[in-house]
């Protein structure tokens, strides 16, 4: 399967917040690992996660995919993952080899209270070169939003054995992981998996001459409106992310809601507001031919 690579992700926002930017230097916690790797496997999305160190110190890494590619969704569960800001950007390397690279971030917690430091955006363990950057603005300037973005081999994969997370406010950690080689092979076979539990013929999809390709800019498709109000009342904000069924004749046909922070009005709120706007040219076979497909993105919430 090709790569989607980065989704146009879809902002619903009220205000920004102006946050320091300059990391502490403080020694990161280093942590080795307490569990096995688990994967877990869903309906509409691929986990993997494994816990690192104990007691106080101890933090879970979570690893969510939405579908074949490289795009990783993080989260960090544990006290060493708590941050006295409403938001902000950490840097993350997946070491050694990897280069530094910054994603934007909003802390959460458990029902037990405990802290959960979330990634607003999907992470690849390569970082894109800006030759592909540039390629890729070009392309949103152009309207064109079917970007393909350059795979990941499964040799650079498997050389990453740590990964390392700085923050503005709070002391940095890393992850003593191993090689994520194996426990990214099993991400990708549930990836897989996961179009044919969606319908998808799988063989015709792994040869595509076309990805569904949006006819209009994705960021359009919901405004600050859509923002269900009781929500913006009590000051909730949230990442949702979905799933559209496309046709053969480019028809949005059904929303999914393949993972979501909640409450459930801003999944419906979302549902709702893209399957108004969404439109599409269809997915093309290699003999380019139409073919039912899907096109995933996530919606973010903030006020």
């Amino acid at each position: 399967m090709g790569s989607s690579g980065r989704d146009l992700s879809i902002f619903v926002l009220l205000a920004a917040l102006a946050l320091p930017g300059t990391v502490a230097a403080k020694e990161p916690l280093r942590l080795k690992p307490s569990s096995k790797w688990n994967i877990h496997y869903a309906d509409d999305s691929c986990r993997m996660g494994r816990s690192f160190g104990a007691g106080d110190e101890k933090i879970v890494l979570i690893a969510d995919r939405y579908q074949p590619g490289g795009d990783l969704r993080l989260s960090f569960v544990g006290k060493p993952a708590y941050t006295r800001l409403d938001e902000g950007v950490v840097r993350v390397i997946f070491g050694p080899a990897e280069t530094e690279q910054e994603v934007p971030f909003y802390p959460g917690s458990l029902a037990d209270k405990t802290p959960t430091l979330i990634f607003r955006e999907g992470v690849r363990i390569v970082p894109y070169p800006p030759d592909v950057l540039k390629a890729y603005e070009a392309a949103v300037k152009a309207k064109k939003y079917d970007f393909e973005w350059p795979e990941i081999t499964p040799e650079r994969e498997a050389a990453v054995t740590y990964i390392e997370v700085k923050r503005s406010a709070g002391q940095p950690f890393i992850l003593e992981t191993g090689s994520l080689g194996a426990p990214l092979a099993a991400l990708e076979k549930c990836t897989d998996e996961l179009l044919d539990h969606w319908g998808i013929d799988v063989a015709r999809h792994a040869s595509l001459s076309r990805r569904v390709r949006p006819t209009s800019n994705p960021a359009n498709w919901m405004k600050s409106s859509d923002y269900p109000s009781e929500m913006l009342r009590l000051g909730k904000r949230a990442i949702v992310h979905f799933r559209l069924n496309v046709d053969v004749e480019g028809k949005a046909t059904a929303c999914h809601i393949q993972q979501s922070t909640r409450p459930k009005a801003f999944d419906d709120a979302v549902c709702k507001a893209i399957m108004r706007n969404a439109k599409f040219e269809p997915a093309l076979d290699a003999e380019g031919k139409p073919v039912a497909s899907y096109w995933l993105n996530s919606v973010v919430f903030q006020i």
